[in-house]
């Protein structure tokens, strides 16, 4: 019976310190957010790619054959865009519609139709979420 009482004080004490170390951080500001990004090197295309590949691996479920492929379609796209960013410009909406679609019809001839419809999706979805502050205010309700 005793030994049973201080498990049972042990675990709930543990319960406790677990519970209060878990608590989230106090989310970072804007500013705070913009310092922290121009802090931070800039990728160079290569260590894009890498990431991008590794990151839709993951999400899709790409087989060990896949990934390289993946891997290559990502840096090309990668390469442009920091075409772009080395000559100070932006792509405009055309030429990153462009750049976008033959990314994504590449990336449908590697993957399976499962794997790209979820590839889609989550384009899709990152294409809808507010970008930024201007667009937030935008997506903020109107009462």
């Amino acid at each position: 019976m005793k030994k049973l009482m201080i498990t049972c004080v042990l675990l709930s004490s543990a319960a406790v310190s677990f519970a209060q170390s878990n608590t989230t951080a106090p989310a970072t500001t804007a500013p705070q957010a913009e310092q922290a990004a121009a802090n931070r090197p800039m990728m160079n295309a290569e260590q894009m790619a890498k990431r991008r590949a590794g990151m839709d691996v993951k999400q899709y479920g790409l087989t060990a054959e896949q990934a390289p492929k993946v891997e290559a379609v990502e840096l090309e796209f990668c390469q442009a865009m920091q075409k772009y960013r080395a000559a100070g410009q932006q792509p405009n909406q055309g030429q990153m519609g462009n750049l976008t679609a033959r990314r994504d019809g590449k990336m449908k001839e590697i993957m399976t139709p499962e794997q790209y419809a979820k590839f889609e999706a989550g384009r899709n979805k990152e294409r809808m979420a507010p970008q930024g502050p201007a667009n937030a205010a935008q997506a903020a309700p109107k009462n």
